[in-house]
């Protein structure tokens, strides 16, 4: 009997102890929090986009200097199909000192098929195929319809939520406002 509570005790601190060393959980807590505020997108081409979460909004490391429109689609949406020529139209406009990154919100889909899609109708912009697109999708807030698309000035601050089609001169005008 004597034993046995003696063993109990040993199991019992020595677990104690060791569940109780945080050192390694700090450091995977700190992991945790930065990778919720980097992303690596990948794209079509098998280019990455670095993208750092900021109190205002997100630092788009490889489009530093220009605004940046993200564009949370779907190929099976109507909507995203029509507003993709005025987006084009956008992205040639002022493709100096801006950029469209279209944030893919369908899985399972191949860059094949994407590709696909994106001859069809003739995108002219960024497309991102990612693991990390559904991560994104959370640190913006989440996307509860498509499109949804949020502007970006060219330091990273929100200018815009667009939520369902909206015309060109709309987002144009703020375009102008966030290449300032």
């Amino acid at each position: 009997m004597q034993f046995k509570k003696i063993a109990f005790f040993t199991i019992f601190f020595s677990l104690f102890f060791v569940a109780c060393t945080s050192s390694d959980s700090k450091k995977e807590e700190e992991l945790k929090i930065e990778d919720r505020n980097n992303f690596k997108l990948t794209t079509t081409e098998a280019q990455t986009l670095n993208i750092t979460k900021t109190e205002n909004g997100f630092i788009f490391e490889d489009l530093k200097g220009k605004a940046v429109l993200v564009n949370f689609f779907a190929t099976w949406c109507p909507p995203c199909k029509a507003e993709i020529p005025h987006l084009n139209n956008l992205r040639e406009k002022y493709k100096d000192n801006f950029e469209i990154v279209a944030v893919l919100l369908e899985d399972n889909k191949s860059n094949k098929e994407i590709k696909e899609f994106i001859n069809e109708y003739k995108i002219q912009y960024i497309v991102t195929n990612s693991i990390q697109n559904g991560d994104f999708e959370q640190a913006v807030g989440g996307v509860k319809s498509i499109p949804t698309m949020f502007l970006y000035d060219k330091n990273g601050k929100i200018v815009q939520k667009y939520v369902g089609i909206v015309p060109e001169e709309m987002i144009e005008i703020d375009i102008k406002k966030a290449i300032k």
